[in-house]
């Protein structure tokens, strides 16, 4: 993606941070990677991405399930081919 669908600014691949509240229990997880529109904010999530966030998600919110860490692969976008560098 290279454009905003909701504005048309540009989309840059960014690491997030994702702040929900999910069953009255607020969760923070950092690091997550999402395009991310300059000009209004906008984040996009891949699916494999929205799948992790989403067993992070049922783990808050059955308590008898234990509590569990997924690992998440780190992308590292400055090594993406075709990829502009941004100064920042």
């Amino acid at each position: 993606m290279k454009e905003c669908y909701l504005c048309r600014g540009v989309v840059e691949k960014k690491l997030v941070v994702v702040e929900r509240e999910w069953n009255g229990k607020k969760i923070i997880i950092e690091g997550v990677p999402a395009e991310v529109c300059e000009q209004c904010g906008e984040k996009y999530f891949d699916s494999e991405t929205t799948l992790k966030l989403e067993k992070i998600k049922k783990a808050s919110t059955y308590p008898q399930e234990q509590d569990i860490s997924i690992s998440a692969l780190v992308r590292r976008f400055d090594r993406l081919p075709n990829q502009q560098r941004v100064s920042g």
